[in-house]
């Protein structure tokens, strides 16, 4: 779909504020931020909705959108419920080639991400991908913030332990979960002897709380890495 599809809802009543020769650009999913930076959220071709609640003054729209074209995003709905779009943030948008509509008062932003998300569905099974096949295409489907937010979880200790100690835990258990678990075959392909690959699991099982004999917490793991 695109934003510019939802323009043609009279209902939504939305108006292209800036580049509307853009709103053409094809929406992969909807993102709803008060944050002053999401961009740590966005995979880009995100329609970004916004309550303008991080907005403290003009000089605050620069780098919001300055943030949002650094993602490629598709476009920006700005909502009016508790004043007009302010001018800063339409020069902004124009300065940074990044779409601009205005979502009145009457529409809530829930609302018109619940269009989006159906829409968006409604062209998954159109294309014949109702169900995912693999667990790639069911990571996928997550919000980019959700699958962060899981390896953070499950392998944030092991990220924090390789940065203090220079070490590569986290490239020991790519590599023994991409050998199925063969002590032998990991230990060859890492060029190390098996004691030290072992004590390299062992550290990697404290530090995650997971027990890598446990076919549940492989497949805990190897998601975390593929998120």
């Amino acid at each position: 779909m695109k934003t510019a599809d939802l323009l043609q809802d009279d209902d939504l009543a939305l108006r292209p504020l800036a580049c509307a020769t853009a709103l053409d650009r094809p929406v992969r999913q909807v993102f709803v931020t008060d944050l002053p930076d999401p961009s740590r959220y966005l995979d880009g071709g995100e329609l970004v909705l916004t309550g303008l609640m991080w907005r403290r003054g003009p000089y605050d729209s620069v780098p919001f959108v300055a943030s949002l074209a650094a993602r490629g995003i598709a476009a920006l709905g700005a909502g009016e419920a508790a004043a007009p779009v302010p001018d800063d943030l339409v020069e902004a948008c124009e300065r940074y080639g990044v779409p601009l509509v205005a979502v009145p008062a009457q529409t809530t932003l829930s609302r018109v991400m619940a269009i989006v998300v159906r829409r968006l569905d409604a062209e998954t099974s159109a294309a014949g991908a109702t169900l995912p096949a693999s667990h790639e295409a069911l990571l996928a489907r997550l919000p980019a913030e959700a699958r962060r937010g899981f390896r953070q979880q499950v392998l944030g200790a092991i990220t924090a332990y390789d940065r203090r100690y220079r070490s590569d835990l986290l490239g020991t258990l790519a590599q023994f979960l991409a050998c199925s678990g063969s002590w032998t075959a990991c230990a060859r392909r890492l060029n190390l002897h098996v004691n030290t690959l072992r004590y390299r699991i062992r550290r990697i099982e404290e530090l995650t709380g997971r027990d890598l004999s446990s076919l549940d917490d492989r497949v805990d793991l190897l998601l975390a890495l593929r998120a």
